[in-house]
């Protein structure tokens, strides 16, 4: 087909996900779990430094932190933050001894923030993507984490994701007959603390990460709460598959050939689901190759393909569609059902949208189309 690029939305740049997130970590002295969500928000609604944040009125804020004495946090921090910056010669107040996350493990999260779509809810219930099973999968799993573990990181929530989207994967590729036995069957995730996801065990390891209060302790927020407590643990997903072919033992930093634990890496997961998803322009014939409109005066009919650079662009944008249609899907459940109940009804309603392929080994890996209208059907009537 003729595949017409239209518009894209303008997405989040990673340089204004570090700048929030360092205001929210080290000026409001949230955790980066609280943090990380709310810079997306902020950004939708225009607040994308401390200044424009100051500006705003509590109101504005409560909608995007809802917790009262939050907004007011934030909101206060922005205008000292301010006031501070307009004295002459005021140190960067970045740069004291602070309680919290440090500046490189914030960045770190910045650079894995997945992409926005500005489009509006009507515009999306226009839009299909297409793509094959696992990414789609994938895209719930991370979506769903938010909601079901809003104490993970982003890096835990794509490292878990991925993990129990590689399950899956080796448990469909041994019922039709791709492989003989999985990681899991033969007990490499025996002994492992795990966790639920899309009705799923998987095995994790907590995290090694820096933390203010006791260096032993494998806490990733690294925030000390105003009652003195540290925040909550952090985990990697495992990569059983890794672990087998390695030949153990589970030890972090002990595999042979190895410079770390066998995890499935959070930037891994994130690169897999940005090129996996690509937008349908249903109003043109079917093609193998995307084109877009050429530009020229005389040659308004004329059509030509994309770089690789507007393709990964056109990527992108379909992941952030389909990832905000997930996403309003799982908010519109998440007062209504516990987060046992929305784990479990995210696997129905991941079948009930995943696109049809052949039966067998030949529908494995097969690309389909999925209509975000499917997806929006799936939300709670209001």
């Amino acid at each position: 087909m003729r595949l017409v690029l239209q518009r894209l939305p303008r997405m989040a740049t990673e340089a204004d996900t570090i700048q929030l997130l360092r205001f929210l970590t080290q000026d409001s002295k949230l955790v980066l779990a609280q943090a990380l969500p709310k810079c997306n928000v902020l950004r939708q609604k225009g607040l994308n430094t401390p200044d424009e944040i100051a500006r705003a009125d509590l109101n504005t804020l409560k909608t995007v932190f809802e917790d009262d004495k939050i907004a007011r946090q934030v909101l206060t921090a922005a205008k000292k933050k301010v006031s501070n910056s307009k004295k002459r010669g005021a140190p960067d107040d970045s740069s004291g001894p602070v309680k919290h996350l440090k500046t490189a493990e914030v960045d770190e999260e910045a650079e894995l923030a997945l992409p926005l779509s500005e489009l509006s809810l009507d515009e999306l219930c226009a839009k299909v993507v297409e793509t094959n099973r696992a990414p789609l999968f994938l895209a719930f799993a991370v979506t769903v984490a938010k909601y079901i573990l809003p104490d993970q990181p982003l890096s835990s929530r794509l490292s878990l994701a991925q993990a129990v989207t590689s399950a899956g994967a080796q448990s469909k590729a041994k019922y039709i007959g791709l492989t003989n036995s999985t990681a899991e069957d033969e007990g490499w995730a025996q002994g492992q603390p795990k966790i639920k996801l899309m009705g799923r065990e998987i095995a994790v390891m907590r995290r090694h990460t820096m933390g203010p209060a006791k260096p032993e302790e494998l806490d990733s927020q690294t925030t000390l709460q105003d009652d003195g407590g540290t925040s909550h643990e952090a985990f990697w997903g495992i990569d059983l598959e890794a672990l087998k072919k390695s030949n153990g033992p589970l030890v972090a930093g002990k595999l042979t050939g190895s410079a770390g634990p066998p995890i499935h890496k959070p930037q891994a997961a994130r690169t897999y689901l940005l090129k996996s998803i690509d937008l349908v322009d249903i109003s043109e014939d079917e093609h193998t190759e995307p084109y877009i409109k050429s530009e020229g005066k005389d040659s308004p009919k004329k059509f030509k393909k994309l770089t690789p650079a507007q393709r990964t662009s056109r990527r992108e944008a379909a992941t952030a569609m389909l990832l905000k249609a997930i996403d309003h899907v799982c908010q519109s459940w998440s007062a209504t059902l516990s987060s046992e109940d929305l784990d479990y009804r995210a696997g129905a309603w991941y079948a009930k949208v995943r696109p049809d392929v052949e039966y067998g080994q030949a529908g494995w890996g097969q690309r389909g189309r999925v209509s975000l209208q499917a997806i929006f059907d799936l939300a709670k009537a209001s």
